[in-house]
């Protein structure tokens, strides 16, 4: 006698599953701890995922750090040119941020005990005279 083979196209006992990375994709898995379609997939949801949040507030200290040395690079090649401090108030309309109390900065001090605000290749002091408040930038 002849036995009939079911031949179904899902053999598997796991259920098939929505993608988790957002894509909506259904796919067949093939492990019962399989939650993405693969690896790209996987990679996607964790890079827009935990790792976003995780890393966010630190991105955007690095993001305003790397502003305000490029701001501190043009001032000083102009600098050279003329030999003064300028305005801070200047530099705060051309978008530079001066540190707050949530940021974490590095500073140096020379033997004069001036401390300097370090960035990646320049640093900055920031000089109280009368009501008006100048910087002066160093080349790290």
């Amino acid at each position: 006698m002849l036995k009939k083979i079911n031949n179904n196209k899902d053999p598997s006992p796991l259920a098939k599953r929505i993608c988790k990375c957002g894509c909506e994709k259904e796919f067949q898995p093939g492990r019962s701890d399989q939650f993405h379609l693969n690896s790209r997939h996987y990679n996607y949801a964790y890079n827009h995922g935990p790792r976003k949040e995780k890393y966010a507030e630190e991105n955007q200290a690095i993001k305003t750090i790397r502003k305000n040395d490029r701001i501190l690079e043009k001032y000083f090649k102009y600098c050279k040119k003329i030999r003064g401090d300028f305005n801070l108030l200047i530099l705060k309309a051309d978008g530079f941020e001066v540190e707050t109390g949530t940021r974490i900065i590095t500073y140096i001090e020379d033997e004069i005990e001036f401390k300097y605000v370090a960035l990646y290749k320049y640093c900055y002091r920031i000089i109280n005279q009368a009501n008006n408040q100048y910087i002066k930038i160093h080349k790290i």
